[in-house]
C-alpha cells in the first residue's frame, strides 16, 4: 500500500493536475462525485458526468451522464444526455436524450430523440425540437399575422358583443 502511495505523489510532481484527471477519467471530461454538492451554475465546453447533488443550473456541450444518486435541482442543458438520477428542472437537449431505468425528472424535456426506459418518471411536458427552449421561435401563422387597420375596424362593427 505505501508504495502504490509513494507512486501516485510521485505522478502527481510530474503531471499537471489537468492532466492527471484526463488520465483518471480516461479522457477530457468533468466529474462531479457523490460526496460533492455544489450550488451554483455549473458551465462546460467538455462532456461530463454528475454523481451528487447540484442546486443549479448544468449547461454543457457535450454529453452529461447523471448517475443514480445524482440530484440535480435546476435546468439541464447539454448535446446528449443520459440520467439515471433526479432532476427538478427542464431538460434541454440539442441531440438524445436517455432517460434510464428508475429516473425521475420533474420538468419539461425539449429533445431531437427522447428515448425514456421502463420505470422511469417524468412530470412535465416532452417536445420534439432540436434547439434549446429559450431559442425556440414559433412560426407565424395567418392568425398570427397583424391584418390592417381596416380590417379590425370592419370585424369590430360586426361582432354582437
Amino acid at each position: 500500500m505505501k508504495k502504490k502511495l509513494y507512486l501516485l505523489a510521485q505522478t502527481c510532481d510530474v503531471l499537471p493536475l489537468k492532466d492527471l484527471i484526463k488520465k483518471a477519467l480516461g479522457k477530457d471530461m468533468f466529474l462531479i462525485p457523490s460526496q460533492v454538492s455544489v450550488q451554483g451554475t455549473i458551465e462546460s465546453i467538455v462532456p461530463g458526468r454528475v454523481d451528487g447533488n447540484v442546486k443549479g443550473d448544468v449547461r454543457t456541450a457535450g454529453m452529461l451522464v447523471i448517475g443514480k444518486n445524482a440530484s440535480i435541482r435546476g435546468n439541464v442543458y447539454a448535446t446528449d444526455l443520459v440520467t439515471y438520477g433526479k432532476v427538478y428542472g427542464d431538460l434541454f437537449v440539442t441531440n438524445k436524450a436517455v432517460v434510464g431505468n428508475k429516473a425521475y425528472v420533474k420538468g419539461d424535456v425539449t429533445a431531437l430523440i427522447l428515448e425514456v426506459e421502463q420505470d422511469a418518471v417524468i412530470e412535465g411536458a416532452i417536445r420534439k425540437h432540436p434547439t434549446e427552449a429559450a431559442d425556440v421561435v414559433p412560426p407565424v401563422t395567418e392568425e398570427d399575422e397583424p391584418k390592417p387597420q381596416a380590417e379590425e375596424d370592419e370585424e369590430k362593427a360586426t361582432t354582437w358583443f
